[in-house]
């Protein structure tokens, strides 16, 4: 990690349009430095090594290079959720170290704390992780190759219903993402002909789920749908429910990310039977994933799995790369973004595009269920596909 980590700058807004100006116009020598932003300390560094697993396959397969430019990979740690850091971490690479291109971003505030430098030095910013709808609205030169919160709950939602459920309560973490989500719940399941009773709110850092699972206990619902970060809050909250025997009495828990199977082995037999719904799943039956986890395997060793932040930093590589290759080297943030409007490529999640409206990602959203899997390890088996699907907050601001 670089020494200067951390040092605070003191470059204004002005100087951002005007290097940003200079930036415009000038050719770039054959060495194209991308800055990475992600958490590797703390709580969440997890994200930093898929991340990095993910950037490092791609390197790897190309030799860090595209056409006659190499790629020179400038890593940053975002330390939690900070925006105004990640925004300080952007100056930094954009103004000082003279990065072309962005990637990263673990959570919603930090990848829109950075909405200005990008906006101003029309860098464009890959971003992986951040499932608000309404960042790319931020700037022009945002674009999405991770998921939004709608994208997975509409296809849930409508999963759920055709099981049966018309009734259900929700239970989400009280910060905006998890009001963003509560309302793609309400909305989605609503538009189906469901109900939602109840939005639970759990304060963020949560421990002590027993005053929440009683309300979901009192409620008599048969179908709860859960939001929390993933890690040691969602991991709890699936333990409580289980060891309050909700699942036995025949409550189906449905969930997102909460599942992945970095934190099954700490969830145990609890998770299994949750309904899921993502864009990725590492036991994806096609040709396509089961080479990306061969190689994947072949990198990092046998017991490795890629998760959706590992394979979605390899896409946004992919995408960068395409972006390198329309402008030839040159610091083009226009040139780049209008070459990967409408772009799409074969990915390891399936068949994927850019929407050249939206800059959000085309993709087939899976429906999964946690089941035992080889190796004696539990994981997120899909059981059904939503295929290419728009995402839907975009849309439905047009009508």
């Amino acid at each position: 990690m670089p020494s200067f980590l951390g040092k605070r700058l003191t470059i204004g807004t002005a100087a951002l349009a005007v290097v940003g100006s200079l930036f415009a116009s000038a050719v770039q020598a054959d060495e194209i430095k991308v800055g990475l932003l992600s958490q590797y300390s703390g709580t969440y560094s997890w994200w930093g090594q898929e991340y990095d697993r993910g950037v490092e396959m791609f390197m790897a397969e190309t030799g860090g290079k595209v056409g006659d430019h190499t790629i020179v990979i400038e890593k940053r740690d975002e330390g939690g959720v900070n925006p105004q850091r990640a925004r300080q971490l952007a100056q930094e690479l954009v103004i000082r170290d003279k990065v072309q291109y962005l990637t990263g971003g673990v959570f919603t505030p930090t990848v829109m704390g950075t909405a200005d430098v990008v906006d101003q030095t029309k860098t464009p910013y890959v971003f992986i992780n951040g499932a608000t709808s309404s960042i790319t609205d931020k700037t022009p030169y945002f674009v999405r190759v991770g998921y939004t919160s709608w994208a997975y709950c509409v296809p849930l939602m409508k999963w759920a219903y055709e099981q049966g459920a018309r009734e259900a309560v929700s239970v989400t973490a009280d910060y905006a993402p998890g009001t963003d989500i509560a309302n793609a719940f309400d909305t989605a399941f609503t538009e189906q002909g469901g109900k939602i009773l109840e939005n639970i709110k759990v304060p963020l850092g949560t421990t002590d789920f027993s005053t929440y699972l009683q309300r979901v206990a009192d409620s008599g619902v048969k179908h709860v749908f859960m939001f929390m970060p993933v890690g040691p809050m969602s991991a709890g909250f699936i333990k409580a429910f289980q060891a309050r025997g909700l699942g036995d009495e025949g409550i189906t828990l449905y969930a997102g990310a909460e599942t992945q199977e970095s934190d099954l082995p700490a969830i145990g037999k609890s998770a299994a039977g949750i309904i899921t719904a993502l864009n990725y799943s590492p036991y994806l039956d096609t040709p396509e994933n089961k080479d990306f986890v061969k190689r994947y395997k072949a990198q990092f060793g046998p017991d490795a799995i890629p998760s959706l932040a590992s394979m979605g930093a390899y896409d946004a590589m992919h995408v960068i790369a395409e972006m390198i290759k329309a402008t030839d080297g040159k610091k083009d943030g226009e040139a780049a973004m209008a070459a990967v409007k409408g772009y799409s490529w074969d990915s390891p999640r399936g068949p994927v595009s850019i929407d050249p409206e939206t800059r959000e990602i085309t993709q087939n959203i899976y429906i999964r269920e946690v089941k035992p899997v080889e190796g004696g390890l539990m994981g997120n088996v899909p059981i059904f596909t939503y295929e290419n699907v728009v995402e839907p907050w975009h849309a439905m601001q047009k009508k």
